[in-house]
């Protein structure tokens, strides 16, 4: 097989989900109730008191872990954690938020060393441009010798597209960050009638929304919230749909 055809072949074999069990562990808090949600299929458990859990997940599926009381989670199911009798998620609870001090700071912009802020990237951004992206375009250095060797290997190995799936879930965290400072579950609960118990579920799904990413990176609360209310009953029909497959 010719050399750079290997970049166009599926490394990976198929794999069909099964049950994992997991176990939540927390060291100062209690592991009950929290809920696991696969990204990939959007179905979702709930931890018991000793904070175990099953659920249907594949390589590469992504879970996410969440809680009132605990720090948001999430994992990338690897092959390892479904060869496991039984695989631990350690999670931390929440810290007391303090109140807010405001510390005045100069960039390189206001001192004049720069016309313009630098970019600045995440630390996921920075392993993935240490890592190399592989494109096509990079064929064309063969015929010069001078193609480059790291983004062909974690080509090869996976470990681009992993750091790609880490920024992109990266994002995701932000983006619901914010979202839980401009609404937060009380406010859900009054102002959308949306169900406690379908608050964390709702988020993911809504989060997802481009015209909502759009309306959460304005700032707009207003326009944010009537999105909120018109959606929620689309979020009620297709769980409907799932429930009655």
């Amino acid at each position: 097989m010719p050399f750079f055809l290997l970049f166009f072949t599926s490394l990976g074999i198929a794999q069909s989900r099964k049950q994992i069990y997991g176990k939540i562990s927390v060291v100062d808090a209690s592991p009950f109730n929290v809920l696991v949600l696969n990204l990939n299929t959007q179905k979702e458990v709930k931890s018991d008191q000793d904070g175990l859990f099953l659920i249907l997940a594949q390589p590469d599926d992504v879970l996410v872990f969440s809680s009132q009381n605990l720090d948001y989670m999430r994992k990338i199911v690897e092959q390892t954690d479904l060869e496991q009798n039984i695989f631990t998620i350690k999670m931390t609870s929440k810290r007391i938020v303090l109140e807010e001090v405001e510390i005045k700071t100069y960039n390189a912009v206001d001192l004049g060393i720069l016309q313009r802020p630098a970019k600045t990237y995440t630390t996921m951004q920075r392993r993935l441009r240490t890592a190399g992206d592989f494109k096509p375009i990079h064929l064309l250095a063969l015929i010069g010798g001078g193609m480059p060797l790291d983004p062909v290997f974690n080509a090869i190995n996976g470990k681009t597209k992993r750091l790609k799936k880490e920024i992109k879930l990266e994002q995701s965290h932000k983006r619901l960050e914010q979202f839980q400072l401009f609404f937060p579950k009380e406010d859900l609960m009054t102002q959308v009638n949306i169900n406690p118990e379908r608050i964390m579920e709702f988020t993911y799904f809504i989060l997802e929304e481009e015209e909502f990413k759009t309306l959460l990176y304005a700032k707009d609360k207003n326009k944010m919230l009537f999105y909120l209310i018109q959606n929620y009953t689309k979020f009620q029909n297709i769980k409907q749909l799932n429930e009655n497959k």
